[in-house]
């Protein structure tokens, strides 16, 4: 059979393999922010409040950051591409710290995978994680802003 034959072959062969569109890649984003009209304190009270209605407990490694942890029962093709495949008990972990910007509070979220005795993995946010945490920050804000003009 000549060259161009085979190459012929190959690719109808190739033409008849159906795949699944491709998992969406990270943007690269490694942080999402927020700046909230009120102090840390209120932020704090109202990300534990959140959490606490989730069914997380949260906890607080030092008086800026709030840590956040629940199992995940499998792992994405793009968290796999970069932390590995999925491993019983991995977690992820939320890191929330709050920095004082004046009067008002920056919020600055990451996120990790955690393996048992394994390093965190950072994780680089798909265009959807972005959206999706976006939109749960802004409701944080919400939250922490309704919560101060209420007292």
């Amino acid at each position: 059979m000549t060259r161009s034959g085979l190459l012929v072959l190959a690719g109808l062969a190739l033409g008849g393999c159906v795949t699944a569109a491709p998992p969406p890649q990270p943007t690269g984003t490694a942080e999402l922010r927020v700046t909230i009209n009120t102090s840390p304190d209120y932020v704090r009270q109202a990300i534990i409040a959140r959490a606490a209605a989730r069914g997380t407990a949260g906890t607080s490694p030092n008086a800026r950051t709030i840590v956040l942890e629940r199992e995940i029962p499998e792992t994405t093709p793009a968290l796999a591409a970069v932390c590995g495949p999925h491993k019983p008990g991995r977690r992820v972990q939320v890191v929330l710290t709050t920095d004082r910007a004046g009067p008002r509070t920056v919020v600055t979220e990451r996120r990790f995978l955690l393996d048992r005795g394994g390093p965190r993995c950072p994780v680089l946010l798909t265009p959807d994680d972005v959206a999706a945490g976006n939109r749960s920050l802004a409701e944080l804000k919400a939250q922490a802003e309704t919560q101060l003009a209420g007292r």
